[in-house]
Formats: structure tokens, C-alpha cells, sequence
């Protein structure tokens, strides 16, 4: 089966999360994803950009955040890179635990888990890269 890479760099500013919804909305329409899964991408994706222009450039406009998506046979691989330095998923507060109940932030990376199939974390000296495996719909 044929892989299909496609990659949008953005600037650091939650404003341009309009242009990934775009691109977002081409790709799974290219690929005919179904309405719902190209919802939970939609999703997944903006909660891990808003984590990345927040958490990792910290909202340094100057910093960009990139994101790709790659089919690879039945899965989709798609990445959000950073220029920060990273975090443990393992180590986040739980947004279920009811002193986290009323918390302001701290369940971004709890919906992209209850999205995407598996989620892993890359860290290196140019930033950090979340990495989603989903199984489109």
C-alpha cells in the first residue's frame, strides 16, 4: 500500500488552529475518512496544538508547531512537534480525580488518549514531537 505524507507548519499563535482545521478537514475528506473519525481527529488534533502553542513554544509567536499526518496501510500516524521541551503523559494530574474535578486545563492529553489508539512522546534539542497511531473510521 501506497504511504501518503502530508505536513503543515504553523506559528505559534492558537489563532492559526484555523488553518489546521483546514488542513485537517482536506486530508480526511482525501482519505473518506467518516464524519465521526474526522470529528475525533479534529479533536484529538486541536487539543494537542493548543497544548503546543501554550505548553511547549509557550505562546512565543516566533516559534512555529508543525504537524504531519502519514497513512501507513490501515492506520494514521499523525505528529505535532513543538519547539518546548516535552512532558511525561504519565506524570499529568488525572482530570477524573474530583480534586482535578473544576481545574481550568489539565484535560487536553485525557481526550487525545480516549481518541487516538496509542500515544508516545519524542524529545530532542529542536523540541518535542506527540506522536497519535488512530485506526480511521
Amino acid at each position: 500500500m501506497p504511504v501518503y505524507r502530508h505536513e503543515i507548519v504553523l506559528t505559534g499563535r492558537d489563532s492559526q488552529y484555523s488553518a489546521l482545521h483546514d488542513f485537517i478537514a482536506s486530508f480526511a475528506a482525501s482519505k473518506g475518512y467518516s464524519a465521526q473519525f474526522s470529528d475525533d481527529l479534529q479533536l484529538s488534533l486541536k487539543e494537542a496544538f493548543i497544548n503546543a502553542v501554550k505548553h511547549g513554544n509557550l505562546e512565543r509567536d516566533e516559534l512555529s508547531v508543525s504537524c504531519s499526518l502519514r497513512t501507513e496501510g490501515d492506520m494514521l500516524l499523525a505528529t505535532i512537534k513543538d519547539c518546548g521541551e516535552g512532558f511525561n503523559p504519565e506524570e499529568l494530574p488525572d482530570p477524573l480525580d474530583p480534586h482535578n474535578r473544576f481545574q481550568l486545563s489539565g484535560r487536553g492529553v485525557y481526550i487525545i488518549k480516549s481518541i487516538a489508539e496509542s500515544i508516545n512522546l519524542e524529545r530532542s534539542r529542536d523540541g518535542s514531537t506527540l506522536m497519535l497511531r488512530y485506526i480511521p473510521y
